[in-house]
Parts: C-alpha cells; structure tokens; sequence
C-alpha cells in the first residue's frame, strides 16, 4: 500500500481551534469594552481637575471666583475651549459657593 498525506485539516481540529478562539473572544472583549469606559471616566475626573485648577488660576488673578465658566473661555485658561464630560458630553457646572466642579463624582455624570 502506499502512504496517503494529508492535504489538510479535519473537522474536529478546526472545530477545536473556533472553539479556543471563541473562549479566547469571551475574554478579551468584555474587557476591552470596560476598559474604554474607565478611561473616559478618568479623563473626566482629569478635566475636572484642570477646570479646578483655572478657577483657582482666575481666584489669584482677578481676586474673586468666576461667576460661571464662561468667564474661564478664553486662552489665558483654556486656549481650545473648556472641556465637555467625555462620559456624557455634558458641560461642567460651578458651584457658586465653592468655586469647584459640581457633579461628576463617583461615577455620576
């Protein structure tokens, strides 16, 4: 008898490599859908900070706190216009008061 070679794969072994892929596939993707989520999250809290951080800029040059944001709008603070909620896409608000970023804490936007 002759020797017959393969010329290719059986179905049970491509059926067991879908079968790794998609197990792989059940991994991978929930967390790279949760990892975007976290970082809009994060860059969020960091436009917080940096809006913080210009309220305070226009505390120490005008000596008193913005009345709103509007008055941050310019390229002394914010030269490509104050940022919105990455999550959101909402406009950041001042608390009167405080003269920091209401809201956006804790994973509420």
């Amino acid at each position: 008898m002759a020797s017959r070679k393969r010329a290719g794969f059986s179905l049970l072994e491509l059926l067991a490599v879908v079968t790794i892929l998609g197990i792989i596939a059940l991994v991978v993707i929930p967390r790279i859908a949760s990892s975007s989520t976290t970082a809009k999250e994060n860059a969020c809290f960091q436009n917080k900070s940096e809006v913080n951080g210009a309220v305070e800029r226009y505390f120490f040059n005008n000596g008193s706190l913005p009345a709103n944001l509007a008055a941050l709008n310019n390229p002394t603070y914010f030269p490509d216009g104050i940022p919105a909620c990455p999550v959101s896409n909402a406009t950041y608000a001042l608390d009167a008061v405080t003269g920091r970023v209401t809201g956006h804490t804790a994973g509420a936007h």
